[in-house]
């Protein structure tokens, strides 16, 4: 159950989010979805996704797979300072 789980819920969790999402745009009146892939913030999450998952790959081999607080506290850094960069380049406070 806890292995069906691990798949299922990103799964449900990218249909409900995405479809939610687009079906909200097109009770709204718009029935054309567009999807910006060239702005800045794209680049943003890119970015911010690779280097997290390079430094994931440095940094578990390194510890031989036995993390501790420090590595769970700098993800927690990492994902607050993501998230002010990407709230920032939404209101367009970055540009």
């Amino acid at each position: 159950m806890a292995f069906a789980a691990c798949f299922g819920g990103i799964i449900f969790n990218m249909l409900v989010g995405v479809g939610l999402g687009c079906l909200l745009q097109m009770t709204s009146g718009q029935l054309m979805v567009k999807l910006e892939l060239d702005g800045l913030l794209v680049w943003i999450l890119a970015g911010a996704l690779g280097l997290s998952l390079v430094f994931s790959f440095i940094t578990v081999p390194a510890q031989c797979f036995q993390l501790g607080r420090g590595y769970g506290v700098c993800l927690l850094l990492y994902y607050l300072a993501f998230l002010t960069v990407a709230l920032l380049t939404e209101f367009k406070v970055i540009q």
